[in-house]
């Protein structure tokens, strides 16, 4: 099917799809006549890039057109609906267009029937923090890519030293890989240690910080990361993660949602995992969570619209211990 639609706030895994279907379809030798890539930010471009979408490819290969950023959601411009509209039925078959954007489509809007009937829509999530299986399954298929062999014990202390950044994962693996190309011996935690800070585990740990109300302990966490460049958005997520993990167990322990909710919410399956967690929150008030959260998410677009990250999360997390005290 000549039009997909990549989506989703795994930024990574989707431009990692992205290349994949770059390399299925166009021709390395014609690359420059047959593939471009368009920002969507412009109706002006996108409907300029999809009418030379409708030529057929030069040379060997087919034509792929690549526009990021689509804003093909609930908020999609009539102009571009009815474009694409007018276009995908007339696109050679060896033309293919690929929008990217962070928007779900609605499923019974007309351009959700398109790519329903013509395309393809494929969801691009970060794995839950909590789920370890998964992301050591994530470490384990990465590792292989690449060539680089882990001991058990590696595995592991990557998923809790990178937790869900597939990002960063795959920069450290490069790096290991690296450091000895030649040598088969699969690499341990005890090597892997020293070469890979356990970022994920500082920043779980200022939550638990700033849970307990301990605020020169949170600072000098923060401070921490800071130090060896984590990003501040990754940090927020993070604090984002687990605060709304604490808030839907506690909501089950005020019986305002049931158990099954929860598990389905939050992907927990592991009993003990939900003990430990409603042990955690047993004394903490529901309002101060839920104030919690919504301040993590302000802060979060404070700093993504241009607030200066260091000082908007120094501020924040001391009124956040604040609300523990």
């Amino acid at each position: 099917m000549p039009i997909y639609y990549y989506w989703g706030e795994d930024d990574y895994q989707i431009k990692h799809a992205a290349q994949k279907l770059i390399q299925q379809v166009v021709d390395p030798d014609w690359r420059s006549f047959n593939y471009q890539k368009v920002a969507g930010d412009s109706l002006e471009a996108i409907q300029n890039a999809l009418a030379e979408s409708c030529m057929l490819p030069f040379g060997a290969g087919g034509r792929l057109t690549w526009i990021t950023d689509a804003p093909l959601g609930s908020k999609c411009p009539e102009a571009l609906t009815q474009a694409l509209l007018d276009v995908v039925p007339h696109l050679p078959a060896t033309s293919h267009v690929l929008f990217t954007g962070t928007a779900e489509l609605p499923p019974k809007s007309p351009l959700g029937q398109l790519f329903a009937q013509q395309g393809t829509v494929q969801a691009f999530h970060p794995i839950s923090p909590w789920q370890t299986s998964a992301l050591a399954a994530a470490v384990r298929e990465e590792a292989q890519s690449l060539g680089v062999a882990l001991a058990a014990d590696a595995v592991d202390y990557l998923v809790e030293a990178v937790g869900n950044d597939r990002w960063r994962l795959n920069q450290e693996l490069h790096k290991i890989a690296l450091l000895r190309p030649t040598d088969a011996r699969p690499w341990t935690a005890k090597d892997i240690q020293p070469l890979v800070p356990a970022t994920t585990q500082t920043s779980l740990a200022l939550a638990q910080a700033i849970r307990q109300g301990q605020t020169d302990q949170a600072l000098q966490l923060l401070h921490n990361l800071l130090a060896i460049a984590e990003h501040p958005l990754r940090i927020t997520a993070t604090l984002v993660s687990q605060f709304r993990l604490w808030l839907w167990v506690k909501l089950m322990q005020e019986k305002q949602v049931d158990a099954d909710k929860v598990k389905a919410m939050t992907h927990l399956g592991n009993p003990k995992r939900i003990y430990f967690l409603a042990k955690e929150v047993r004394t903490v008030p529901l309002a101060a969570l839920t104030e919690t959260l919504a301040m993590l998410l302000e802060m979060e677009m404070g700093i993504k619209q241009g607030a200066p990250p260091e000082l908007t999360l120094t501020t924040q997390i001391i009124c956040l211990c604040r609300l523990y005290r």
